[in-house]
């Protein structure tokens, strides 16, 4: 359809940042979001639906970004460390209140 992720976003009523998520496998979409973007790209919904390529090709880019995080953090002292995974915790769990 040749349209920005921006413009494809407004078109299903969902946000820019929920398209970019999809797309780069972040995040996956409910059915129902599955469903308005099947209907915006006028295709059925099972087309959507990931292949057995895209579902290695997803694992491969988080596993990647699990390496190259691992490797860096094996680069820090352990107070380091362990300042990162409070911060992270504490940053999931923000997330999950805002997202109940």
């Amino acid at each position: 359809m040749k349209l920005t992720q921006s413009q494809f976003a407004e078109i299903c009523n969902l946000s820019e940042d929920s398209i970019g998520k999809i797309e780069r496998c972040v995040t996956i979409p409910t059915i129902e979001t599955l469903y308005k973007i099947a209907k915006n790209l006028k295709m059925p919904v099972e087309n959507m639906l990931p292949s057995y390529k895209d579902k290695e090709r997803c694992r491969n880019e988080v596993s990647d970004e699990l390496t190259a995080l691992l490797n860096y953090l094996r680069s820090r002292p352990s107070e380091d460390i362990k300042f990162i995974h409070e911060l992270a915790v504490k940053i999931f769990e923000r997330k999950n209140r805002v997202s109940l």
